[in-house]
């Protein structure tokens, strides 16, 4: 569950960036002030999305459970995880606004692979029997495309 804890220190520390924002001078200040609004507005907008519909909540929750699972198997996987989900995505989508049309075409085929995999994982939990012989478990991919195992010897 979603505690109000954790919802009201996420809200607090926006509120704290706020109040750092006012403490601005000079031109940066409307700056600062833009920025710390932008940042309280997202998270209040993520709070009125997941806390009150109940089977929202368990996304951020499972999302947790899977990322900590995975890093107590393989220790690398979280430095690696920070440094692709901080550091180059968001230099990869930079250099792609540069290019609108490229952009809309990369964020097109990841959403489709991102609905790819979700259904096919839902009917092989759901409906097993009605897919195809190869689809029923993810062996058909190569064992690098479906298991962090082989890159356990790169990076220990």
């Amino acid at each position: 569950v979603v505690s109000t804890q954790s919802t009201g220190s996420n809200i607090g520390t926006t509120a704290t960036a706020v109040l750092a924002a006012l403490a601005a001078t000079g031109d940066k200040r409307s700056v600062t002030i833009q920025v710390a609004i932008s940042h309280l507005l997202f998270n209040i907008c993520g709070i009125l999305v997941f806390y009150p519909v109940p089977f929202m909540r368990k996304i951020p929750i499972g999302a947790a459970k899977v990322l900590g699972n995975t890093t107590a198997d393989y220790r690398w996987f979280a430095v690696i995880y920070l440094i692709l989900v901080f550091l180059v995505m968001p230099l990869f989508f930079i250099a792609l606004s540069f290019n609108l049309v490229l952009l809309y075409v990369v964020i097109s085929l990841l959403l489709a692979l991102l609905a790819f995999v979700t259904i096919l994982n839902t009917l092989q939990h759901k409906v097993p029997d009605k897919l195809p012989e190869a689809l029923k478990t993810w062996a058909f991919l190569p064992l690098p495309l479906r298991s962090l195992g082989p890159y356990d010897s790169v990076f220990t």
